[in-house]
């Protein structure tokens, strides 16, 4: 096995988990996007260290914790800094709730692939460019209003299915 490649496929699978966790983390995005470029050099750094056999991502928050915290440390004399035991509880919240996030993310998934390809098209138009719903509309000819009013039934049905999905998979709270 090749380190490099093998570094790189699960940090490309993982790194969305480990940015949503850093930008959970600290308030700016600017500030949030420093720290998640040092952890991913951090992490090649350690990729020596880490062991095949555990999962990357819990791995992986760890050290995006740490520098969190060095980043605060750094930060302390701004104003808009979380204290070191907000820090600690969103740390915490965030490890607690990680499988269910998981396994609503995956359910998603399963889900958006049960929708027509023009239900499909709609929700990547929504939620993947700024303007794109405008514009479908203006291309289209079709109002704004049906297609904002079928996104909503989308999203009902999208939520629908992922509570089915998760009462299945025997998540009762989710």
């Amino acid at each position: 096995m090749n380190p490099t490649s093998d570094f790189v496929r699960l940090w490309t699978r993982h790194q969305a988990e480990v940015e949503r966790y850093v930008f959970s983390m600290i308030p700016r995005q600017a500030d949030a996007a420093v720290v998640l470029q040092d952890v991913s050099v951090l992490l090649w750094q350690k990729w020596d260290k880490f062991d095949p056999e555990r999962p990357f991502v819990p791995w992986a928050i760890r050290f995006a914790y740490l520098e969190i915290l060095k980043w605060r440390q750094k930060q302390a004399r701004e104003k808009l800094v979380f204290s070191d035991s907000l820090l600690e509880q969103l740390h915490s919240r965030h490890e607690e709730e990680m499988p269910l996030m998981e396994a609503r993310r995956s359910a998603l998934t399963k889900c958006l692939e049960t929708l027509s390809e023009q239900q499909q098209k709609w929700v990547q138009l929504r939620y993947g460019r700024h303007g794109a719903v405008k514009q479908e509309a203006a291309e289209s000819g079709i109002s704004m209003h049906k297609i904002y009013y079928a996104l909503e039934k989308i999203r009902d049905q999208l939520q629908d299915c992922i509570e089915q999905r998760l009462r299945k998979e025997g998540w009762s709270d989710a």
